[in-house]
């Protein structure tokens, strides 16, 4: 058994004088991102890998997930391929995911990771808001042969549902 949570970054800086790539959680995006991970810690999610995109955002975003649900630090990795992903960069990294690995958390951004929540889910997600989050299960042994096998949709939570 398999469980994939797909979380989009905290709400974000407008970028003024910085690139995309280092634009930073505002303090509203860091509220509403203790929001989703302090729902996480009510669902008993426990991930054993957390795989971000390498923009200072989603960093962010995994740091304050890491804080709630009281993780090592170490379960965090940085994915430069996860930067403004289409769908299929976003499965072609979760094929790549150790099968050890039971829960896995990925934060990215859209429109990725709204299109592959959806696709998985077989759900229309349209475009997940900032901090959103969805919660997959799935019956198989290796993370390869998740297209292949039918998705249970645990959750999908947003925060104006809390």
């Amino acid at each position: 058994m398999k469980r994939l949570f797909l979380m989009r970054h905290g709400k974000a800086e407008d970028g003024y004088n910085k690139t995309d790539f280092e634009r930073d959680l505002l303090p509203k995006g860091i509220k509403k991102s203790k929001k989703i991970a302090r729902f996480l810690q009510e669902k008993n999610v426990k991930p054993d890998c957390i795989l971000v995109s390498m923009s200072q955002r989603t960093i962010r975003t995994a740091q304050v997930v890491k804080d709630i649900l009281l993780l090592n630090e170490n379960l965090i990795e940085e994915e430069k391929s996860l930067y403004l992903a289409s769908s299929r960069a976003i499965l072609d990294t979760i094929y790549a995911v150790d099968d050890t690995v039971q829960d896995l958390l990925i934060i990215g951004h859209n429109p990725g990771i709204s299109s592959v929540a959806s696709y998985l889910s077989n759900t229309d997600i349209d475009w997940m808001p900032t901090s959103a989050v969805v919660g997959l299960e799935f019956d198989l042994l290796h993370w390869n042969e998740i297209v292949e096998a039918p998705a249970k949709l645990i959750f999908y939570t947003t925060t104006k549902d809390l």
